[in-house]
């Protein structure tokens, strides 16, 4: 049957409708045609359960995992430190009064008990003799009354000894006042600074000279929390100063127990045989700490575990679903903690992803490697 053409004002409009609707059943008789054809294209068997199977489950979190093998554990630093003395004095007179004599120079070496100075010498010298001489006298006078037996009143006989045990008293004070007097060395070093010259009064306690020891020195550090659990007094380490060109080795002497409250530094004692007197007080070194700690053991970093309110544990996969452990945590060095119990070399441990697990869970790996290198992980690809 022939279609009539529309005709009047209307025609441009019944046309283009009538275009439309053609073009919308062909499109839709195209989609059935498509959807009763095989949508096999390259050898797949294009079935929507096929497509179905192939698909990852929507349930599933995306996790990394490293595969545990035993490690070590080891401390490896350089920390700067300052030289000082392994003996340091400022020395003063405990009396005070006129310098009379300064027997050392500035950069001399002494041994210990050397003289090096004295202050009011002669006034403390007077004052002994005065002392001995008292006493000698009263000395013969007990002597004299002990002569006359009971012919003196036994008052009068324990008042002369008294007067001896005073006088004994008075001369051994004037003696120590004298030794006072004169400033020697506590201990064999060399005398870095003289702040009086002959002549000058000082105050009591006011400095007078200062005594180091430079054999040998100590390199003194500033060892942050997180490290000095790891050192022993007694440590062997390499120790570098700006002005020797060989590295030298340093002995750990002391390290102090307390931190500092600000910067949560320990102090710690590094000492260095300088027979040669070429490492002094005041220079900038540095040492170097590099200690096995830990052998033969699965070491982690703490990152890696998880805590809860009953302990410390860790995720593993286990055929694709996460396997919640308990973990007992030994030794920390760093972020590295060494594992005791809980995990062992061949475990496939969760360490990305795990804070948002369940034990339960389907996991789907997306990278896989070995630990650890130095708490790193070896992955298999990028």
């Amino acid at each position: 049957m022939m279609a009539t053409i529309p005709r009047g004002p209307w025609a441009p409009l019944m046309l283009a409708l009538l275009a439309g609707c053609g073009s919308a059943g062909a499109k839709s008789s195209a989609a059935s045609a498509a959807a009763d054809e095989p949508q096999d294209r390259g050898g797949g068997t294009g079935t929507p359960a096929a497509r179905t199977a192939t698909a990852p489950d929507a349930r599933a979190t995306r996790v990394e995992v490293a595969v545990l093998q035993d490690s070590e554990a080891s401390l490896e630093s350089t920390i700067p430190g300052e030289v000082e003395g392994s003996r340091d004095a400022v020395l003063a007179s405990a009396q005070g009064g006129p310098v009379e004599r300064v027997v050392v120079k500035e950069g001399q070496a002494v041994r210990k008990g050397q003289l090096l100075m004295q202050v009011d010498t002669t006034l403390y010298a007077i004052r002994k003799r005065q002392a001995e001489t008292q006493l000698a006298r009263a000395r013969r006078e007990q002597e004299r009354a002990s002569g006359l037996g009971t012919a003196l009143p036994a008052a009068e006989r324990d008042r002369r000894d008294s007067i001896v045990t005073q006088l004994e008293t008075d001369l051994d004070f004037a003696e120590l006042q004298l030794a006072r007097s004169r400033i020697r060395a506590p201990f064999a070093g060399v005398v870095s600074e003289i702040h009086a010259e002959v002549g000058e009064v000082v105050a009591a306690t006011a400095p007078l000279l200062h005594l180091v020891r430079l054999d040998p020195v100590h390199v003194v550090l500033s060892v942050p929390d997180r490290d000095v659990v790891a050192l022993t007094a007694g440590a062997r380490v390499e120790v570098r100063v700006p002005a020797v060109p060989s590295p030298l080795e340093g002995t750990i002497a002391r390290i102090n127990p307390t931190g500092d409250r600000d910067t949560r530094a320990f102090r710690a004692e590094v000492e260095v045989t300088n027979g040669d007197m070429k490492v002094l007080p005041g220079m900038i070194a540095s040492v170097r700490l590099d200690r096995t700690l830990e052998s033969g053991a699965v070491v982690i970093p703490q990152d890696w575990l998880v805590t809860r309110r009953d302990g410390v544990g860790a995720f593993l996969d286990d055929g694709g679903v996460a396997n919640y452990v308990p973990v007992k945590a030994g030794r920390v060095v760093r972020d590295l903690v060494v594992i005791d119990a809980g995990l062992s070399a061949g475990d496939r441990l969760v360490i990305k992803g795990h804070r948002s697990l369940a034990d339960g869970d389907r996991l789907m790996v997306s990278r896989s490697g070995v630990c650890c290198t130095e708490g790193r992980v070896r992955f298999d690809q990028p």
